[in-house]
């Protein structure tokens, strides 16, 4: 029985594997400037976020077990697992944090570009103004 639930935990692992490499393929540049890139993203982080869900039944079944141990092969298949899934998500996060910083980049100069132009053609002010009605 606790061999069955490692095994099953291993195929989620390999699973959760293949959806992080799709994830760290999109680019930052994807993220910022498609919008068929930002859905796919969001797709597949739902897809994770269900494959951890199973996972952590999984462990909850294995605690009451009582965790006997596995074969050596599926512990040291889950362990290699694990470190490629962390590997590639320091590429996601990197990835992430680079397109995040390309659009507060983006966000800034359109900012800038909108105080230039009031600058030139008016618009409202940052500074009120008082008429004086009482004289």
């Amino acid at each position: 029985m606790t061999e069955e639930l490692y095994q099953k935990k291993l195929d989620l692992f390999r699973q959760l594997r293949k959806l992080t490499e799709e994830i760290g393929g999109l680019t930052a540049e994807q993220l910022v400037n498609e919008d068929q890139a930002h859905e796919q993203l969001l797709k597949l982080l739902g897809e994770r976020e269900g494959l951890m869900e199973q996972i952590d039944r999984l462990d909850l079944q294995l605690a009451e077990c009582g965790e006997e141990e596995a074969a050596q092969a599926v512990q040291d298949a889950l362990r290699g697992e694990m470190l490629q899934i962390q590997e590639h998500n320091a590429r996601v996060e990197n990835a992430l944090q680079s397109g995040l910083a390309q659009l507060r980049q983006e966000a800034k100069r359109i900012k800038e570009g909108r105080q230039s132009q009031r600058a030139y053609f008016g618009g409202s002010s940052a500074e009120g103004a008082f008429i004086d009605t009482k004289r």
